[in-house]
């Protein structure tokens, strides 16, 4: 009852993922309008959802709670790396994925997947949480993720840059989540038409989400797929350990309740899709990329209401 119970919590996040799958499906979308969807998330709806969110959620006074929680998801971010890292030497990874092996076991889908799933299993209180496990996991991917994949590519096209780093880590959603700490820290209150306008925008932020998973779920060709040892061990680790590394670490640091069932949540979610984009970029193993952030996405939907149930 309780499986069934957490998996009717992510079934309307299911069904409108399958609309977008089935608008896919009908040709609705190019090549072109594909991109379109990430791109109105990231730059147009996700900076003021997290800016008022934060706003919504917390003042100057427990934003030192926030900072000291942050220390758990970077701690299991570097453990769950360092164990992929190890692993993928026991069990002698390719080398042409190696970097990309262990960036996908570390960081998972923090916003894409996370928001709509945590808000529909823990409700809007879960959203602190999210943006905490996010913002860790951000400045994660685009550095020691990132500098990983690039070593991949070998003579790739992709060279690593700072400014670059510097760059994709002060993305517009990051920047929408500094500047609500900015306002709180400031003690500024902005105009309720402002805010209105923010939450207006924020409501974009889960629908638009699930409609591309739908269409990504679509380009899977599973008759094409061969699940190689690399694969299953990346599946593995994404999936089933690092959400373990996370849950052997909340003993050392004490959260709250709620904040500790979302970074179990937010550890077992698939792969961050700027993997696979990275992997192309560094012209590195595009392909690995591909299928890491396409299979762990779709065998999510039955290991997410399971991590429910062991809540």
């Amino acid at each position: 009852m309780i499986f069934l119970h957490a998996l009717g919590g992510i079934f309307g996040l299911l069904l409108v993922g399958m609309v977008g799958y089935l608008l896919a499906w009908r040709g609705w979308f190019s090549t072109e309008s594909q991109m379109l969807l990430p791109r109105l998330v990231t730059c147009v709806a996700l900076p003021p959802y997290l800016m008022s969110t934060l706003i919504s959620s917390f003042d100057r006074d427990n934003l030192l709670h926030l900072i000291y929680g942050s220390l758990l998801p970077f701690s299991s971010l570097a453990v769950t790396f360092a164990l992929a890292f190890a692993a993928a030497r026991l069990f002698r990874v390719q080398r042409r994925h190696l970097g990309l092996f262990c960036a996908c076991v570390s960081n998972s889908n923090t916003i894409f997947v996370g928001i709509p799933v945590n808000v529909a299993l823990f409700g809007e209180e879960a959203l602190p949480y999210v943006l905490l496990y996010y913002f860790a996991s951000t400045i994660f991917f685009w550095t020691v993720g990132n500098y990983a994949i690039s070593k991949d590519g070998g003579q790739g096209k992709g060279k690593v840059r700072i400014m670059d780093n510097i760059r994709h880590i002060f993305s517009p959603p990051m920047l929408g989540f500094l500047t609500g700490l900015t306002l709180i820290l400031c003690k500024i209150t902005l105009p309720p038409f402002l805010l209105d306008a923010a939450r207006l925008l924020g409501n974009l932020t889960t629908p638009l989400a699930l409609l591309f998973i739908g269409i990504t779920l679509y380009t899977i060709d599973l008759r094409k797929v061969r699940f190689d040892r690399d694969l299953i061990l990346a599946l593995v680790g994404r999936l089933v350990v690092s959400p373990l590394v996370i849950m052997l670490l909340i003993p050392f640091f004490p959260v709250p309740d709620l904040m500790a069932k979302v970074f179990i949540m937010q550890a077992a979610l698939p792969v961050l899709m700027q993997a696979a984009i990275l992997s192309a970029h560094y012209g590195a193993d595009a392909e690995f990329g591909a299928l890491m952030v396409s299979l762990s996405t779709l065998f999510s939907i039955i290991t997410i209401p399971l991590y429910m149930t062991l809540l």
